[in-house]
């Protein structure tokens, strides 16, 4: 007769074990905080993708699958199975680049998390008590995984969000559909043996597959706890079978760290880790961007005085260097572009969203800015990364004058510990244009109490337009 595998020698046994065991009342209140804004942060992400990137083409495939009546396809409010539910409004999110991160791991986890878990939750007729632990379940299993291969992995050319998504999904799923600490055990082992390989040069490239890469993460996770349901089993050596495929560089400890023999969480990566984004752009370019709004609006900078605009900054800051930018998806992954923007127009809301228009692209005064940019990697600042995201801005003025500053993203409370209000602001600020201000409040207002709201259609159905 076989014996169990003690927990401390097989990562995915604690780790099932651990996710099995969150239940909305033995979750810490700040954690049940920090899933509540993590849900209605991706749902206001989710609004703002309802007619972007490729969201009509990802509708029309789901559309015509047909399929089982599970969840509901917003904005319109077709039903459809959670799967094909899940892939096309991870696929909404995706693209944006204005979901949360977990810059520990370098994943993107509620694109995945959120949708999934609500589409389970709605199709098994489950509240909001049920989905805050999916949804925590999510996030500390997925970014675990990122922090394994971290920096490794990125550096290697995946598309981390992407290749890791599906875990995050795979999780919430699960732990939304009841399965058990062997099922959880199963979900992430097949989860694994499944996951996407998103590379990074759909960023660099601008190529509209980048939005697809979200969804097909989440879907794939769905799938792999729907197979554990139902039987399935997955692989078992994630530490050596696995990990070193996708990283030259691995810290298999890191899989199970703050988390007990018995499974109790010690340390929360929603409480350390995961970044709330206030601009529509790869994470690693917020530092320059905060220090450069700082400095043209303190010291009333015009574009056309700018004789040079110097960033001294992260490997993985720099590496977004791309200095037109020909469309949208390039844009966003563009350090010279939005810095343009930013002494162009001042304007920080721009780059939510509009500042990606067809109009601001081919704007020759930004394309101008953009050529006054010169990028220098700091090896310092490296590896100071995640504990400080660093980045020093200096503005050289054609009559002599210069102004630097140094920004510390990890410094500003509202991206690592926002508040509710915070979170409540970008939300209006993405989602009151397109579900109008009664509607988003109702949003809010739900969300608020999403602990005890007795089913999460009342909260879905606030979603459309």
């Amino acid at each position: 007769m076989s014996q169990p595998v003690p927990a401390h020698s097989d990562p995915l046994v604690l780790l099932g074990r651990a996710a099995a065991g969150l239940k909305l009342d033995n979750l810490p209140p700040e954690v049940v905080q920090r899933a509540k804004q993590r849900v209605l942060d991706t749902v206001g992400c989710l609004v703002a993708g309802y007619e972007a990137g490729i969201a009509s083409e990802i509708r029309s495939f789901v559309l015509a699958q047909g399929g089982a009546s599970e969840a509901t396809l917003l904005p319109a409010g077709q039903k459809t199975t959670v799967s094909l539910a899940s892939l096309a409004h991870a696929t909404y999110i995706h693209g944006l680049e204005l979901s949360d991160a977990a810059p520990r791991g370098t994943v993107h986890p509620g694109n995945e998390i959120v949708p999934a878990a609500l589409a389970t939750a709605e199709k098994r007729g489950s509240g909001g008590a049920a989905v805050i632990p999916a949804v925590v379940a999510g996030y500390e299993v997925e970014i675990r995984f990122g922090r394994a291969v971290f920096p490794s992995a990125f550096y290697r050319g995946w598309w981390t969000p992407g290749l890791f998504g599906g875990i995050g999904s795979a999780v919430a799923t699960g732990h939304a559909l009841g399965l058990d600490a062997q099922g959880l055990d199963n979900t992430i082992g097949i989860a694994v043996n499944m996951l996407p390989t998103a590379m990074g040069r759909a960023n660099e490239e601008g190529e509209t597959i980048k939005w697809l890469l979200g969804g097909q993460s989440c879907a794939a996770g769905v799938l792999a706890a729907e197979m554990a349901a139902r039987g399935v089993k997955g692989m078992r050596d994630v530490v050596k079978g696995w990990l070193p495929v996708v990283a030259d560089e691995v810290h298999a400890d890191r899989l199970t760290e703050g988390i007990l023999d018995d499974g109790r969480f010690s340390q929360w990566e929603l409480l350390s880790g995961v970044l709330t984004k206030h601009y529509a752009t790869v994470g690693p370019l917020t530092a320059s961007l905060d220090a450069t709004f700082d400095l043209v609006n303190k010291n009333n900078i015009s574009a056309e005085d700018i004789e040079e605009i110097a960033v001294d900054c992260m490997r993985r800051t720099a590496i977004f260097n791309t200095r037109h930018p020909e469309n949208d998806v390039a844009a966003r992954a563009s350090l010279p572009y939005c810095l343009a923007v930013a002494v162009c127009r001042k304007d920080p809301s721009l780059l939510l969203g509009p500042a990606f228009r067809d109009d601001v692209l081919k704007d020759r005064a930004v394309w101008a800015a953009a050529d006054k940019v010169k990028i220098t990697e700091n090896e310092d600042y490296e590896r100071q990364y995640p504990a400080r995201s660093l980045a020093r801005v200096t503005i050289r003025l054609r009559n002599g004058q210069s102004f630097s500053q140094e920004e510390d993203r990890s410094a500003r409370g509202r991206y690592l510990t926002p508040t509710d209000e915070d979170i409540e602001n970008k939300f209006a600020l993405i989602a009151r244009p397109v579900l109008g201000k009664a509607r988003a409040d109702r949003v809010v207002q739900l969300v608020r109490r999403l602990e005890t709201l007795p089913h999460v259609g009342e909260l879905i159905e606030a979603l459309k337009p």
